[in-house]
């Protein structure tokens, strides 16, 4: 690429594209439609997972970014992402009915999977109906603030940050794996409890250490 506009449309249309399908929705729609009971575990490991590449992958990207430049983390990023388009082809199913299951904690009584439709309309159909309800605001608003403070400043600012501070990269990367690691752990317990107690009082306590954390930063 040689212009802004490049980057704007590969990287913020593309990638956002990308990262979008393959976040937290992705995980809601495999608990939803293989599990019956342990949801919210199911939930918090496979967030959990991106953490877990977090930590993996952070140290390595910025070894290669200090020793090679930035084109070879972008080369090292595709090629992992391509390397697992086969073993998704070849192992992983749609739904459980597909390989002759029940969803997980399922009785036999359970009605049958909803019919399929394609997906972009059953999003918006979705989103049509979530719009009168108080709740979808009340979570929309929390989690754009979640987002915000996450990805937009943690994510994305946290190494240049540590860099003006003195730090490598490679220190600043390792600080944020170590983020990554508590991230793996805060998950899937939050998943453990969501099982357990009301998810409305654990939202409140997680929103508030987040907060209280955030003052405390500067």
């Amino acid at each position: 690429m040689t212009q802004p506009w490049q980057l704007y449309l590969l990287w913020g249309v593309a990638v956002g594209l990308g990262t979008g399908s393959m976040a937290t929705v992705l995980a809601a729609t495999v608990a939803n439609r293989w599990f019956v009971r342990r949801r919210g575990l199911v939930i918090g490991v496979l967030t959990a997972a991106s953490a877990t590449g977090q930590l993996v992958f952070l140290p390595l990207l910025a070894w290669l970014v200090t020793h090679n430049g930035w084109q070879s983390v972008s080369i090292a990023v595709s090629v992992a992402t391509l390397a697992v388009i086969p073993l998704v082809l070849v192992f992983a199913r749609n739904r459980p009915e597909d390989v002759g299951l029940l969803r997980y904690g399922a009785t036999g009584d359970e009605p049958p999977p909803p019919a399929r439709q394609n997906p972009i309309a059953g999003a918006f159909g979705s989103l049509k109906v979530a719009i009168y309800a108080r709740d979808f605001w009340l979570l929309a608003g929390s989690f754009f603030i979640c987002g915000a403070t996450t990805n937009g400043l943690i994510g994305t600012h946290f190494i240049p940050a540590g860099m003006d501070h003195g730090m490598t990269e490679l220190a600043a990367a390792n600080l944020l794996a170590l983020i990554g690691i508590f991230d793996i752990i805060g998950t899937t317990a939050s998943g453990w409890l969501t099982d357990r107690f009301d998810p409305r009082r654990l939202l409140f306590a997680y929103y508030g250490f987040r907060g209280l954390s955030l003052i405390l930063l500067p």
